[in-house]
């Protein structure tokens, strides 16, 4: 019976973790994404070209959308 009430305890702990993560991770690489799709017009110094940044930015932001729907289905 205590073991019961400490795993389902500890289960909806880790759970809250676990969303707190995705949207934090979600958010990063969203960010991450937007910095590399928006590179040459930040004028960062960094001489990245141009094509492989778009491609690598706009995969960044198709995963940070997947990590933030990821944290939000998993709360609901």
């Amino acid at each position: 019976m205590v073991t019961n009430n400490f795993r389902e305890k500890e289960e909806k702990r880790q759970k809250g973790f676990k969303v707190i993560y995705d949207y934090v991770m979600g958010i990063l690489w969203f960010a991450a994404g937007l910095f590399f799709l928006l590179n040459k017009y930040l004028a960062v110094g960094l001489a990245f070209d141009s094509l492989v940044s778009s491609i690598f930015g706009i995969a960044c932001l198709c995963y940070g959308v997947f990590r933030l729907y990821r944290g939000f289905s998993v709360k609901s």
